[in-house]
């Protein structure tokens, strides 16, 4: 096992433990924000078993992004107030799902193709979320130092993932079937992915009802 796998599942576990132990402190919010990263832990630990074992952890890529999706649309969810975004948000929910499963069996199969396109989309929608999220705080600003609120910390974990890895996901496919060297890509993912989660760890960290979500 790599230490970068060693590190990643540490911080995946710290962030756990504190959502675990804030978790009755936690907004609504956060506290899916919360499960979502203790079930990310399991999915990791059993994707390199997988990939260990059975030299295929493609089936395990296929379902972290259809969670990861939910429970993060789910979180964007009860943080905006506007009505019509929440509906728009199940409404998106519910194609990117049936595309999911489209996806799934017949473009990109899940045992023999890892799940690009909708790693794709999802990175665009979440980069909509982000930006329609922070105007969102700019007109409805909260009497908190930017910095202490927990929302701050998640959209822009958000923002910085989405956009970062955009390209990336689309490109793993590509050098995955013209047998090309693809370890840099594997390795800025690497960094980002610790970046992502050391934000979202701060986000669930700080947050509280006194420094509260709804900032429509």
């Amino acid at each position: 096992m790599s230490n970068y796998i060693i590190s990643y599942f540490i911080l995946l576990l710290i962030v756990s433990v504190i959502g675990v132990v804030r978790y009755k402190k936690l907004t609504t919010p956060f506290k899916i924000l919360s499960v979502l990263i203790i079930l990310t832990l399991l999915l990791e630990i059993t994707s390199e078993i997988c990939a260990k074992k059975y030299k295929n952890n493609l089936p395990v890529s296929h379902f972290t992004v259809l969670s990861e999706y939910i429970f993060l649309s789910l979180t964007y969810y009860f943080i905006f107030k506007n009505k019509a975004i929440r509906t728009s948000i199940k409404i998106i929910m519910l194609i990117f799902i049936i595309l999911f499963f489209v996806n799934a069996i017949f473009i990109q199969p899940y045992h023999s193709a890892f799940p690009s396109n909708m790693y794709t989309l999802e990175e665009i929608i979440y980069a909509i979320f982000s930006l329609m999220l922070f105007k969102q705080m700019l007109l409805y600003p909260l009497p908190v130092n930017i910095i202490k609120q927990s929302v701050f910390w998640f959209n822009t974990s958000i923002l910085f993932y989405s956009t970062t890895m955009f390209f990336n996901f689309g490109l793993i496919n590509y050098y995955i079937k013209h047998h090309l060297n693809d370890q840099v890509i594997f390795d800025f993912i690497a960094g980002i992915n610790m970046i992502f989660y050391l934000l979202i760890g701060i986000s669930i960290f700080i947050d509280n009802k006194q420094t509260s979500t709804n900032n429509g």
